[in-house]
């Protein structure tokens, strides 16, 4: 395995993507009319950009996700379910990573 014990960093991306695309939303909304048309749509363009690299980790998510699973049933009692490999779709990634990471957190003390 190349990177044993890291596989969770993609994982990972997945709900700080989401935070950062949040975060950038809302600022465009609350501070868009202020600041003028340009940095609005500024603040869109890089809001677009956000969820096109949440939806290709998305794809490569579950590639890491299995490894990372093997890695964490290797080192602790607990063997993550194949229902996290579900990780790829839109409106179940940011929750079922998020719920994966803290699990993992708990039995091999890391993140």
């Amino acid at each position: 395995m190349t990177y044993p014990g890291r596989w969770w960093i993609p994982v990972l991306a997945i709900p700080v993507l989401f935070l950062l695309w949040l975060s950038v939303e809302l600022t465009n909304i609350a501070f868009g009319p202020s600041l003028g048309g340009h940095v609005s749509g500024y603040l869109g363009d890089a809001a677009s950009a956000i969820v096109a690299v949440s939806y290709a980790l998305s794809l490569f998510a579950p590639f890491a996700l299995y490894h990372d699973r093997r890695y964490v049933s290797e080192h602790s009692e607990w063997t993550p379910t194949l229902l996290y490999l579900f990780v790829f779709v839109p409106l179940l990634n940011v929750p079922l990573a998020s719920l994966y990471l803290v699990r993992r957190h708990r039995v091999v003390d890391t993140p």
